[in-house]
């Protein structure tokens, strides 16, 4: 497991693990907005790198172009398999930086600096890497373990509260998977009051949550797909908001795909229904609704193509309660229309 490192201070830890390594061995990739932070990152290590990609925002820009611009900043700069890529940004920047990584001259450092939630207690930690492709979610991919992580809760200062509440729906999730205490303590976060102390010893927890079942299974041979719950519904979410032309975010998709999961669960499961609606009342007092029901067919023949399907059908890991989960479960798709009735 990548060795995670959480900090309220990630230019001095970055110093310190970058030092004694030459300027020409640095390479950056970031995005638009978090290029911007990359001055004061790196102004302990005494100068700031010259070798930097910087990517456009976005879920619809997570694909192959992307990626190929990393390799061509990697190749004509001369990069070896020694250097270090550091990948400063959200999970489109640490997916695509970290495949870029895993791929070039098969496989050079990595080291994931998240400036958003939802990839410091999700898409920068664990390995998977990748971009979307044929308007399928992460069709392409590796498993590739970054060799540090360094979560600082101040990138968190700048982020608006919609790309917050993308991240915390991930959160739920460890919520679901963990127990209830957890689960409760999320549900009834004032997220205005929060102080940063308070939010870092939650994201620890999400984090350590994450790590066991990781640490477990880091190809995803079967516990792992735990760690997927909401995410087959969700991907398809917002796979189709991509291609309606109005994109939500990961975790807005994911929230609505929790709510949907969580009624396969009751229905096929016994999971209990008053927690249920806790979750479906959250999520709709704090996620945007989407318009689901015209686009069932296109919803489903998405989820046809997630990579946990064995056989024909969609493949669903359900809960029985909390911390209680069942895999590879085969719905029917008359109930997986019921269940995104109830989003």
């Amino acid at each position: 497991m990548e060795s995670i490192i959480f900090t309220t201070d990630a230019g001095m830890v970055l110093a310190e693990l970058l030092d004694g390594t030459q300027h020409e061995d640095i390479f950056i990739v970031a995005d638009k907005h978090t290029v911007l932070f990359c001055d004061r990152l790196f102004e302990k290590v005494d100068w700031l790198p010259s070798h930097v990609t910087v990517l456009d925002c976005g879920e619809e820009n997570k694909s192959v172009e992307s990626v190929s611009r990393i390799w061509m900043m990697l190749s004509k700069q001369g990069a070896r398999r020694s250097s270090i890529l550091v990948c400063v940004g959200g999970g489109v920047v640490t997916d695509l930086g970290g495949f870029a990584a895993s791929t070039f001259k098969r496989g050079m450092r990595c080291i994931n600096v998240p400036t958003t939630l939802l990839a410091q207690v999700d898409a920068s930690l664990g390995g998977k890497t990748g971009f979307n492709f044929n308007g399928l979610k992460n069709e392409i991919g590796t498993f590739s373990i970054p060799e540090k992580v360094i979560i600082d809760t101040r990138f968190l200062n700048h982020l608006p509260v919609r790309e917050r509440m993308s991240g915390f729906a991930e959160m739920i999730k460890h919520g679901l998977l963990s127990n209830r205490e957890y689960l409760i303590r999320l549900l009834n976060l004032e997220h205005q009051e929060t102080t940063q102390e308070y939010m870092l010893e939650l994201i620890r927890r999400s984090v350590t949550i994450k790590n066991e079942i990781v640490t477990r299974d880091p190809r995803e041979q079967g516990l792992r797909k735990v760690l997927n719950f909401g995410h087959t519904i969700g991907h398809a979410i917002e796979s189709l908001s991509i291609m309606q032309g109005s994109p939500l975010l990961h975790g807005e998709a994911v929230a609505l795909g929790l709510v949907a999961e969580l009624y396969l669960s009751v229905k096929e499961k016994g999971f209990p229904e008053e927690i249920y609606r806790e979750v479906r009342n959250f999520v709709k007092q704090h996620y945007p609704p989407y318009p689901l029901m015209n686009h069932v067919d296109t919803l489903y023949e998405l989820m046809l193509h997630d990579k946990k399907n064995e056989r024909w059908g969609v493949n669903f890991t359900l809960l029985s309660g909390i911390g209680e989960f069942s895999l590879d479960n085969y719905c029917s798709k008359d109930l997986v229309v019921e269940a995104l009735s109830q989003v």
